[in-house]
Parts: structure tokens; sequence; C-alpha cells
């Protein structure tokens, strides 16, 4: 008799399915997120507003990290400093020791 086909099938599948997605998204999705909606002139300068202090973060947040380097690189300094004291006392305990006792 009468069948219907199985890419019929499919094709009305996927259509539902793109229709229930777009039905989801809608009513999921904030008014203002939804695209294609034109966004006023107080959203645009929030949102420049928004973007202003965004990168006013930024540029603290890389003068700040600019700062942590420079702490890294004095600690490596003093590091090694460190390091070569330790051995300079190392030395001059080893001479004290090794030399002969004093009569």
């Amino acid at each position: 008799m009468f069948e219907i086909p199985v890419w019929a099938i499919g094709v009305g599948f996927t259509i539902l399915t793109v229709g229930v997605a777009q039905v989801l998204v809608r009513r999921l999705l904030p008014a203002d997120r939804l695209p294609g909606r034109r966004a006023s002139t107080r959203d645009l300068g929030e949102m420049f507003e928004q973007v202003q202090r965004r990168l006013a973060e930024l540029d603290d947040l890389r003068k700040r990290l600019d700062e942590v380097e420079e702490m890294q690189r004095r600690l490596g300094e003093v590091e090694e400093r460190l390091d070569f004291a330790e051995r300079l006392l190392a030395k001059q305990r080893e001479g004290e020791r090794l030399a002969p006792p004093r009569s």
C-alpha cells in the first residue's frame, strides 16, 4: 500500500527538532541576547563603559604582572647572592678545619 519513505521521516524529524530548538532558545535566553535584535543607544553606551572598565582592569593586571616579574627577577638575584655567601662561608669553615692546630 502506501509507505512513508525513510528519508521523509528523517526530514520531518529534523524540521521538528529545529523548531523545538528555536522555541527553547527564545524562552531560555534573555531578549537582549537574541540574534537580530538591535541595541539601543543606552545599551551601546553601557557596553562601551563596560569595555572601558575591562580595558582599565586589563591595564592594571598588566602592571601587576610586570611588578610580579620584576620581583621574581630580584628574588632570583637574591638567591644567587645567598648561594654565593653560603659557598664563601663553607670555604672559610673548611679552611679553619683543615688548618693544623696551633701550639
